[in-house]
């Protein structure tokens, strides 16, 4: 974790030309490299067309400058923002010069870093500033935004009293065991452990949700050769990203696509027929084709309509048992015979479009794609991970209550289930964690 008495600077805007290139500085050396830079007094909130000079007074660039006094600025910390002409070599010469005149370079995320640790934000809303950044869909970012806010962070509180106002029960019962005729099984704590328990699932579930919006599902198409499957992708895509032909095999490796499905980004891969073959190129390629069906999310299982021989024998022989697929039946232009159709099987023709809407509901209902922006947490692993602790210590506590346990082996584990929710939201927490979290970030953020 980095030192806070260092002044840091970075240039925030992605590199390449652009028409305004944005330089931050962060730290209590702002004011006196503001006042050295643009030779002029800084005020408060105030954006100045200012000329940026060198300590020759050689003139730089001319441009925009923002100074806001801490602690009421982002980091917490006195902030000077730079807005010059977007060009590379302008901006390296700024950033020099700013160095020069006391400032480092900053680390990945290390102006969030001062926001957090100046308690400005914590740390769920600290990992929404970078899953907004890398949002790639309207839904991921309204999400974000959300998590952001604090909704999240919100929600995890809550959870927490209750576990807080449970723990405080049980130990007043533990203080005062005289008072009244109290055991565990008539423990208005059960209630709320109970209580917490079902929130929890709830929370889970939206968490969940969240997490496929930021990893972008792998949805593996496969099946025989000439079912369709480039076609398949080529009409999804919008674009001709595969090649189609009448001679079976030309697909020979696996193609990526990544596509929105109602605003959700997915990875659509197009992979080489499954059958015998003694060519070995393609052989390899089926054998990638099998490799992505090990990693997928889904698996979309595409034959021809107009040929359905011994299709659940070729399904079993492809997919595990707990595998997520839908037998897709494609060609339906071309065959009059309909099938009994529900979440693992749909009718649908690539060349016209129908069904594909269909599909693409059964796709949601399997991966548990949200409809709904309130149906969503934007949670990383680590609070899904930590949910679940939390979760397995609450159902510890309720077993150690059926079996007539002494409440402080009952209290134990709440005790532990309040310092995850203090880790979730950073209240507790360790460098290595916090290196771990900020140094995804990009350098000027």
């Amino acid at each position: 974790m980095s030192s806070n008495e260092d002044t840091i600077t970075a240039i925030a805007t992605p590199p390449g030309r652009s028409g305004i290139g944005v330089i931050r500085i962060s730290g209590k050396k702002s004011e006196k490299i503001y006042k050295s830079l643009t030779g002029v007094e800084p005020i408060n909130r105030q954006a100045r067309y200012t000329s940026f000079k060198s300590s020759s007074n050689t003139l730089l660039d001319k441009g925009v400058s923002i100074f806001f006094k801490g602690p009421s600025s982002y980091t917490g910390e006195d902030i000077v923002e730079c807005y010059s002409h977007g060009n590379r070599m302008i901006m390296d010469v700024l950033l020099k010069e700013i160095i020069a005149l006391g400032a480092r370079l900053a680390l990945p995320g290390e102006f969030t870093e001062r926001a957090f640790l100046n308690n400005k934000i914590d740390l769920v809303q600290a990992e929404a500033v970078a899953d907004l950044i890398d949002s790639n869909s309207k839904k991921a970012a309204r999400s974000a935004m959300q998590s952001l806010q604090g909704d999240f962070s919100e929600n995890i509180l809550q959870l927490k009293d209750k576990i807080i106002h449970a723990k405080a029960l049980i130990e007043a019962y533990l203080d005062f065991p005289d008072e009244e005729d109290i055991n565990v099984d008539t423990c208005p704590a059960k209630e709320k452990i109970k209580e917490c328990l079902e929130s929890l699932d709830e929370t889970l579930v939206k968490a969940k949700r969240g997490r496929m919006l930021s990893h972008a599902p792998l949805i593996v198409v496969v099946g025989p050769p000439n079912a369709g499957k480039s076609t398949f992708i080529n009409f999804l895509s919008g674009r001709d990203s595969s090649i189609t032909s009448e001679h079976p095999g030309t697909t020979r490796d696996a193609i990526r696509e990544s596509i929105l499905l109602s605003d959700q980004l997915v990875t659509l891969v197009d992979t080489a027929g499954l059958r015998p073959t003694n060519d070995q190129v393609e052989k390899e390629g089926v054998e990638r084709t099998y490799k992505a069906i090990k990693s997928a999310d889904l698996v979309l299982y595409l034959i021809d309509a107009t040929d359905t021989a011994n299709v659940d024998i070729e399904i079993n022989k492809y997919l595990s048992e707990d595998a997520n697929y839908i037998l897709v039946r494609n060609k339906m232009d071309l065959c009059n015979k309909k099938n009994n159709l529900d979440d693992k099987n749909c009718n649908i023709s690539a060349k016209t479009g129908e069904g594909i809407d269909d599909l693409i509901k059964k796709i949601q209902r399997i991966l548990d794609i949200a409809t709904a922006d309130e149906d969503i947490i934007f949670a990383r692993q680590r609070h899904i991970n930590a949910i679940k602790r939390i979760k397995s210590l609450l159902k510890e506590s309720l077993l150690c209550m059926e079996k007539r346990a002494g409440l402080e082996i009952v209290a134990e584990p709440l005790r532990e289930t309040l310092l995850i929710f203090d880790e979730i939201i950073g209240k507790t927490t360790t460098d290595d964690i916090l290196e771990n979290i900020f140094s995804r970030f990009c350098i000027g953020k």
